[in-house]
This record gives C-alpha cells, sequence and structure tokens, in this order.
C-alpha cells in the first residue's frame, strides 16, 4: 500500500470522506485557464482544512499530487505549487525535530516534481 492509499484509509477510518476533495481536486484538473483552476482551489482547500494530517502528510497536497498528472502543464504546475504549500504548512505545525523532517520530506518529493516542469 503507497503512502496515498494509507493515508486516505486513515482519514476515512478517522470519519471524513476523501472522495469529497478527490472530486474537487478533479474540478481544478479540468480547468481551462490557470483563473479557474484558481477559483476551483478555494472550494478545494476549504474541504482540505477540514481533514487531519495523518502519518506525517498532508492529504489535500497528496491529491493535489496525485492529479497534477492528469491536467495541463500550466494547471499541474499550479497544483504542485499549491501542493507545496501545503505540505510546508504541515511541516511548520510539526512539535518535534523529527516530526518536521518527516513532514519535510513529502514537501522535498513536491519540489523535485515541480522542477520536472520547469
Amino acid at each position: 500500500m503507497n503512502t496515498y492509499e494509507h493515508t486516505r484509509n486513515g482519514i476515512e477510518r478517522a470519519g471524513f470522506n476523501p472522495e469529497v476533495i478527490e472530486r474537487l481536486a478533479g474540478n481544478i484538473v479540468g480547468a481551462i485557464a490557470i483563473e479557474e483552476a484558481e477559483r476551483n482551489y478555494s472550494a478545494f482547500e476549504a474541504e482540505a482544512e477540514k481533514l487531519p494530517w495523518l502519518w506525517d502528510h498532508d492529504f489535500g497536497a497528496l491529491v493535489l499530487q496525485r492529479q497534477a498528472s492528469e491536467a495541463s502543464d500550466e494547471i499541474a504546475k499550479f497544483m504542485l505549487s499549491q501542493a507545496i504549500k501545503r505540505a510546508h504548512w504541515c511541516a511548520t505545525c510539526a512539535t518535534s525535530g523529527g516530526e518536521g523532517l518527516a513532514r519535510a520530506s513529502h514537501m522535498k518529493e513536491l519540489e523535485l516534481e515541480l522542477a520536472r516542469y520547469n
């Protein structure tokens, strides 16, 4: 089981419906222009903020990362940039050094993925 599936299962066990933000991320993927993606992101972010951080990952960042590959390059870059911001926020909220390092590893992974588009 990969990180995405593991985190998704944990979100469900915690009583949340991960399909909500997966569907909203799909709306971002389907955006024709960056302005539309930004509008769609607002709804996504409002729902993603309701979810807990399980296993040192922000599920919203994981969803954006996973679905970015289905988007145009411009929209994918936007999605990965937002995922980095979400992962960064998750990392800065760590309560210990080890937790911060674990959370920062996802941020670094996202930065490498975004760099492939440049």
